[in-house]
């Protein structure tokens, strides 16, 4: 029995080549796209499994609150390891923390590394990576101690074996390297190496820092013994902020209240609360987004074999009539037409694996990630993909195969009476319902471009344009000490406008500090945002002045006492005369109550449009390491480049330059909003692309079932304009159905995701006309290629059709 209805299946799709065309590569689309969603999902959700103990681990984040202003931090203060440590659920805890940009030589070579981080012995406890070489337990005990992960081991020594025993030298110190580790780059821990910590804790207790609770620089996470232990694990740490670090803070009269929260590590990779989190984090709506596209495709594919097999139902009456004359069964015609979807789905999976094969590379490159060529092979891919086929093959084919089961013979094997082709009905709000679909991502597609656009071209308060940004690494006292002269050396060619140096720049995370401010004659704490900048970081980075004045060499007293605050810090401190109001900053110069503010700038933006303008204080340092930025003119910038990179090899031979410029940079933030925009254009168009495979399938039908009507009204006289406006109206109108139906769920959904931005564009009644536009232009094209043919068909020949 399966053998004829094999027979059947081959012979209907060869005979309708066209039909099975267009639903095979409506099919090979949709699974296609859902097979490259399916992969991209799989990836964003298996992040930290490369731990086995992952389910175990917990981080531990911080809040604090200073009058109502509440920051989220993910470092936490260096006492909190030993005090966790000692909980009865706490197998294993340890800290870690990054010293910023390392310059690593070896031999004749030298490298800048910003993933370095400082972790003692408990790090692999907690973290069971792989081991290449090395002992975990011990590969971080001894002080000036390295271990590496396999990718920095090969490109500095082109292997694992040669790594081992090895010296690097640091601007401070040696480090020999004890063992080589293997990361997935499946974890937001984005570190290529780590240090001993036992190098640096002498000096960390020497500054007092060990004891220090406002110390938030260390990432802490603890191992639990058992994975339901979170909750008593929380209720631990709540007392410990009770009975130890309340009675600390006040001890030390600051005016502030902490909590730390135990977040579980499966979470991190999609939170993106804390400030200080080193990892570019997911966003789980867009996996939420990219699953309902998948959905979406398939679900329109399904549509269109539905569709096309219920209204080709007259053809295959008569074949139903006699099967059932000659003993058939209803639930044997239900299986043979099951059977025919479920073959025609397997040949549209087939060919959907060729298109996924031809395009992975864009995939990966749109991704930003690396999906092998033999992701087929993985079981989880093959329940997929099983599923995928069973879903679409019995979904697709069940209406028609019921459909098409229910003809009585007696009905369909007169000929005066045949079918007409299934219900209209429920054809037509088919097609509603894929070009809803199709408009809802147009629609979406419209309004993230629109954003995006907004977005890099928006008031950021300062010119990020031609700044040329050099990143200076940290730990060379020398290297910072020869800035002035550089700067100086650089400002000599005519290309080269004005050049800064500062601790930090737009779009990176800047560092929270306590302050003291005055108000109502008296001196209160605050945290605010600080940025170290020198005489000329204001005008090279085109902040305009709102009151007061720039920092000043002439003016001995704004190196030792002199701050310049935005106006959302004037605004936040309640100060409509901010000028001269003083300042306490923990830093040596202003630690008397002495510092004054000598100006305010107007806000500018040092993080993306997603968040408000923060409060910030600049203070002046004009010895910083962290970036040297240029302001350069557009005239022959490779030359322009070429002349800094060699007054930086005249100046330190010993570190290699790195730089980039600033819009590229500010931009990056919005790499995110970017995918999605790219994704929603690229699935936009294939929900089209599907949808009008489907329409030309119901407009050939269509035209076929009215082929005598078209004959006779031409010889009545009726124009080809007419034929033509006559095929096209009903699917005209069913688009304009599909945009009144899609129009207020797009304004929802878009409204949502704008709400993530603080800064955004208003939804606009042109941004659902142009969508509306081009699905009804595109439809309309679809359907009147077909109506063309059949209106300029021979009368005669036309009315001579059976």
């Amino acid at each position: 029995m399966l053998a004829s209805y094999l027979k059947i299946t081959i012979r209907n799709l060869m005979r309708n080549n066209v039909y099975s065309a267009i639903n095979i590569v409506g099919l090979a689309i949709g699974i296609a796209s859902c097979i490259l969603i399916f992969l991209y999902v799989q990836d964003e959700l298996s992040y930290e499994n490369q731990f086995s103990k992952s389910d175990r681990i917990v981080r531990l984040v911080g809040e604090v609150n200073f009058e109502g202003h509440q920051d989220q931090f993910a470092v936490t203060p260096p006492p909190l390891q030993d005090a966790v440590r000692k909980f009865p659920e706490t197998e294993a805890v340890t800290q870690y923390f990054f010293p910023g940009k390392q310059t690593i030589w070896y031999q004749n070579q030298s490298f800048n590394e910003d993933n370095l981080a400082f972790a003692d012995t408990s790090y692999f406890k907690v973290f069971d990576y792989e081991m290449v070489a090395g002992n975990p337990a011990t590969a971080l005990a001894a002080p000036n101690s390295i271990v590496l992960t396999e990718e920095l081991a090969e490109r500095l020594f082109g292997g694992t074996e040669q790594a081992m025993g090895e010296v690097l030298k640091f601007s401070n110190h040696s480090y020999t390297v004890t063992g080589v580790y293997h990361d997935s780059k499946h974890s937001h821990l984005k570190t290529t190496g780590l240090l001993s910590r036992a190098t640096v804790d002498a000096e960390l207790r020497a500054d007092g820092q060990s004891n220090h609770w406002f110390n938030m620089n260390f990432y802490t996470y603890a191992l639990l013994h058992n994975p339901n232990q979170v909750v008593a694990f929380q209720a631990q740490v709540n007392d410990l902020v009770q009975n130890v670090v309340s009675p600390w803070i006040k001890e030390n009269r600051l005016n502030a209240q902490m909590r730390f929260i135990a977040q579980p590590l499966k979470e991190v990779h999609f939170d993106t609360r804390y400030v200080g989190d080193r990892s570019p984090s997911g966003n789980i709506s867009y996996i939420y987004i990219f699953g309902a596209v998948a959905a979406f495709l398939l679900l329109i594919a399904s549509i269109n074999y539905m569709n096309l097999a219920t209204a080709r139902s007259a053809k295959r009456a008569k074949e139903v009539g006699l099967r059932k004359v000659v003993g058939a069964e209803r639930s044997q015609i239900i299986s043979q037409f099951l059977s025919e979807s479920l073959l025609l789905t397997l040949v549209a999976v087939l060919l959907a694996l060729a298109l996924v094969q031809i395009f992975i590379p864009e995939f990966n490159e749109l991704t930003e990630k690396h999906f092998a060529s033999d992701f087929f092979l993985q079981w989880e891919f093959l329940v997929a993909l099983l599923a995928i086929v069973l879903l679409v093959g019995v979904v697709a084919g069940s209406y028609p195969a019921f459909f098409l089961s229910a003809f009585k013979p007696s009905d369909v094997l007169k000929s005066d009476k045949q079918p007409k082709g299934g219900s209209a009905t429920l054809r037509r709000a088919l097609v509603v319902v894929q070009f809803s679909i199709s408009l809802i991502l147009m629609i979406g597609t419209i309004v993230v471009f629109t954003q995006m656009h907004f977005l890099k071209n928006a008031d950021l308060g300062f010119n990020k344009e031609q700044v040329l940004v050099v990143d200076v690494p940290n730990g060379d006292s020398t290297l910072v000490q020869r800035l002035p002269a550089l700067k100086q050396k650089l400002l000599q060619h005519p290309n080269i406008k004005l050049v800064s140096n500062s601790y930090s720049i737009p779009a990176e995370s800047l560092n929270r500090t306590l302050i003291l401010v005055e108000q109502d004659e008296k001196m209160v704490e605050k945290t605010m945002d600080i940025m170290a900048v020198d005489y000329d970081f204001i005008p090279v980075m085109g902040i305009s002045m709102q009151d007061g004045r720039n920092f000043s060499q002439e003016i001995q007293t704004d190196a030792s006492a002199g701050v310049i605050i935005n106006e959302a810090a004037a605004r936040w401190l309640g100060w409509t005369d901010p000028v001269s109001k003083r300042v306490q900053l923990s830093r040596d110069n202003i630690s008397d109550g002495n510092g004054k503010v000598v100006g305010v700038v107007k806000d500018f933006h040092v993080s993306s449009l997603h968040s408000d303008v923060q409060p910030i204080i600049m203070v002046l340092s004009p010895a910083s390491p962290g970036y040297l930025m240029a302001r350069i003119t557009p005239q022959d910038q490779a030359a322009t480049i070429h002349f800094i990179q060699e007054q930086w090899r005249s100046f330190d031979p010993r570190h290699p330059m790195e730089y980039f410029f600033m819009d590229e940079f500010f931009d990056r933030q919005y790499r995110a909003e970017e995918k999605m925009l790219t994704v929603f254009g690229y699935f936009a168009g294939l929900t089209i692309l599907i949808a009008c495979l489907g329409l030309f399938g119901l407009a050939s039908f269509t035209a076929e079932q009215r082929t005598k009507e078209i004959g006779i009204r031409k010889v009545l006289g009726s124009s080809t304009g007419s034929i033509v406006m006559l095929l096209s109206k009903d699917f005209a109108l069913l688009v304009v159905l599909a945009i009144l139906v899609a129009s207020p769920i797009a304004w929802y959904a878009m409204s949502k995701w704008l709400q993530d931005f603080a800064y955004r564009i208003h939804l606009s009644w042109w941004m659902f006309a142009l969508a509306a536009v081009l699905a009804l232009v595109i439809a309309l094209a679809t359907v009147s290629f077909q109506a063309i043919r059949a209106a300029l068909l021979d009368p005669v020949k036309a009315i001579r059709t059976q």
